[in-house]
């Protein structure tokens, strides 16, 4: 069975088009534990509505503001499944993400994988596939965060339930650390089956953060010290730069 990890926060306008898209998986032997971060839209009254709706839908409700990280460690915490997935609630999936993920990992003897997406504008309109590399290991991972939150999958089987770090910022990149300590290579499955969106945050804005969390990422999580840790994030940019001209495919209009 896979786990799917979905944290909300209010998500109303997205929520359905993600849950659908899990509900209209190819692949059934899934739950999907839905992870309310204190909502004041919508969100939770669309939750209790799923989980009436389907019994292989589970929810667990903060009283407080926690933060995504933290949402998806309550997630993992009380999954049953072998395979756990993400999946944000802003986001969605192909209709055999799950059949061909899990198909390839057992295939392939694969304990950790991820696969190509598709990124979404403002406008919902499908612009660029994200094509990362065949492989990663944390050497690799240093320089690029290659794996898309709902691209990932990870074999509980193998290498047991592993967690993210416990801060606010670039839990993700932190997890596949965690993971990548315990199993040398992560495996790409080379077919775009998540879709993503995207803030509309300036681009110089966006530049700024992923600088300044990087480096906070380099410090606190992996223990660098000062000068390692500005190489690193002046190296990270030029590396994220050059993947996006050279591993990301327009689509055509």
């Amino acid at each position: 069975m896979v786990s799917i990890i979905t944290p909300v926060y209010n998500r109303q306008e997205f929520l359905d088009e993600c849950v659908q898209s899990i509900l209209k998986q190819t692949y059934t032997d899934w739950e999907l534990i839905l992870v309310d971060d204190c909502s004041t839209d919508k969100s939770v009254e669309m939750i209790k509505n799923y989980v009436f709706l389907d019994n292989r839908i589970k929810a667990f409700f903060f009283n407080k503001n926690v933060g995504a990280g933290v949402a998806r460690n309550k997630g993992i915490e009380i999954s049953s499944g072998r395979f756990i997935a993400f999946l944000d609630s802003d986001d969605y999936w192909h209709i055999d993400k799950l059949k061909m993920q899990t198909e390839f990992m057992l295939k392939k003897n694969i304990e950790f994988s991820y696969t190509y997406s598709i990124k979404l504008n403002k406008n919902d309109d499908a612009t660029r596939i994200l094509l990362p590399p065949k492989s990663v290991s944390s050497f690799v991972l240093l320089f690029n965060n290659y794996i898309k939150t709902p691209t990932a999958m990870y074999d509980t089987l193998r290498i047991g339930k592993i967690f993210m770090p416990n801060y606010r910022k670039r839990q993700d990149w932190g997890l596949w650390f965690n993971l990548l300590e315990k199993t040398k290579k992560a495996y790409c499955l080379q077919v775009p089956l998540a879709y993503f969106r995207t803030s509309n945050d300036s681009l110089s804005k966006n530049k700024l953060k992923l600088l300044k969390e990087n480096f906070n990422f380099y410090r606190v999580h992996l223990k660098k010290n000062v000068v390692n840790s500005f190489l690193l994030m002046i190296s990270f940019l030029l590396v994220h730069l050059s993947f996006k001209f050279f591993f990301i495919k327009k689509l055509k209009k």
